[in-house]
């Protein structure tokens, strides 16, 4: 029996990575990097840290270079900005959705955004009203592929890989629900095909979350 849920953000309950990749483009130029990120750059990373995206993503930078540490908080001063959080949508539905899967079961949110910035979305977006549990990237120790923010969230609520289940639209997702164990879902509104969901053989693959209450 499922007795949590875990979401993660972006592309799952928001419309967010076409306006992730505006800022990734803006902070990279404001460092003097002349490239453009463009979505297949970015597409395989979603889900890791940022900090891990912009160096996977220019794998000639390394952490303690001024260049990579400059794109970074020039990242995060555009992603704390009112604006940018504006430029997000709902998935259609999905406040209906959640707000009936909350009275069956316990939600939670996982996802690579810090803990603040994750809040400060979900509120302004009115949906952290249905969630019990949110867990950033900077609350645990090593960021998804690795499992340690669904085993957390377990944790939390005291509940067994085989009652819980991660709904994520990434690769990074689908991987870190298989190392906890735990069931996943795939949405196609984010990061992946089809193709390449089926791929990774997550459990479900579902064309958006709202569609979750239909299979578990």
């Amino acid at each position: 029996m499922i007795k949590v849920i875990i979401f993660d953000f972006d592309g799952v309950l928001v419309d967010s990575n076409e306006a992730w990749i505006g800022i990734f483009n803006k902070a990279s130029k404001a460092a003097g990097v002349r490239r453009s990120f463009t979505y297949e750059d970015i597409r395989p990373h979603y889900g890791k840290p940022y900090i891990e995206v912009f160096r996977s993503a220019h794998p000639k930078f390394r952490e303690s270079d001024n260049v990579l540490d400059l794109m970074y908080a020039n990242f995060m001063d555009l992603a704390n900005s009112d604006d940018f959080t504006d430029s997000f949508r709902p998935i259609s539905g999905i406040k209906g959705v959640l707000g009936k899967l909350s009275k069956k079961c316990r939600l939670a949110v996982g996802s690579g955004n810090s803990n603040r910035i994750l809040n400060r979305f979900l509120k302004k977006l009115g949906l952290r009203k249905y969630f019990d549990f949110v867990v950033g990237g900077d609350q645990v120790k090593r960021g998804k592929p690795n499992p340690d923010m669904l085993l957390k969230i377990m944790n939390h609520f005291n509940v067994s890989p085989d009652e819980a289940v991660y709904v994520g639209d990434s690769m990074s997702d689908i991987i870190a629900a298989k190392r906890a164990k735990m069931k996943s879902v795939a949405v196609l509104t984010g990061a992946l095909s089809r193709e390449q969901a089926e791929e990774l053989r997550p459990d479900f693959i579902l064309d958006n979350a709202t569609q979750v209450q239909e299979v578990l």
